[in-house]
């Protein structure tokens, strides 16, 4: 199982191995200002970033609303909101993007065109702060991908995020739906830049130290070699 709460679904004995990502190619970035530049990102902000597939199940509407109630008074803080969104779902996008207008805040709420794989990397590095605000989610592997680029991340209780961030160390964990909590968590990070910039170098260390691809790879040998003898 990929999670200790997959595994609580099985009725037999299963060993958990998290799914692991290529920690060199999801790094900190050598020169952030630069970085962010390159982006077109305001150099002197505090990014905070929200990525993924659109849609009410990801949370993308309530990170939008933390958003909309914390921006205002936060001048120095930008968010982006980066992700597909299917034709399913379009209107529910159109309509997070008419709230950000109607509230004044299109130019620190923004919504910039999805990107390549190989190119996420760098949108993960030009944040200060990544929310993963899902309402459901069978792992979820953004919060490893921004640790790994050294950015704090804070999440909801779902899927294996409970298993992935550590709680007041690399970041914080929140009921999903609850916006008091996830206001408060996301306020607690922007508002603190020592203790987000301590958050973030313990998250790099953490995803490099347990969630490297090699070291799934090597537990996924190891049940095999294990099946074959």
């Amino acid at each position: 199982a990929t999670s200790a709460r997959g595994a609580a679904y099985l009725e037999r004995p299963a060993r958990v191995i998290h799914h692991g990502i290529d920690t060199d190619g999801f790094a900190p970035p050598a020169d952030r200002a630069a970085l962010r530049a390159s982006l077109g990102l305001p150099p002197d902000q505090v990014l905070v970033g929200c990525y993924g597939r659109i849609r009410a199940q990801k949370g993308t509407g309530d990170f939008v609303q933390a958003m909309l109630a914390l921006l205002p008074s936060r001048p120095g803080v930008t968010a982006l909101v980066m992700g597909r969104a299917t034709e399913k779902h379009r209107a529910y996008l159109a309509d997070l993007k008419a709230q950000v207008a109607g509230a004044g805040l299109s130019q620190r709420i923004l919504f910039p065109p999805e990107v390549p794989v190989d190119r996420m990397a760098a949108w993960y590095g030009a944040l200060d702060l990544y929310v993963a605000p899902q309402r459901w989610e069978g792992f979820g592997l953004t919060p490893l991908e921004a640790m790994s680029c050294g950015v704090p991340v804070v999440a909801t209780r779902v899927g294996a995020f409970e298993e992935l961030v550590r709680d007041g160390v690399t970041g914080s964990l929140v009921p999903p739906e609850d916006q008091p909590a996830m206001q408060a968590a996301v306020a607690r990070w922007l508002d603190d830049d020592a203790a987000r910039q301590a958050a973030g170098q313990a998250a790099r260390a953490h995803v490099a130290a347990n969630h490297a691809i090699e070291t799934e790879a090597r537990a996924l040998v190891e049940v095999y070699r294990g099946l074959l003898s």
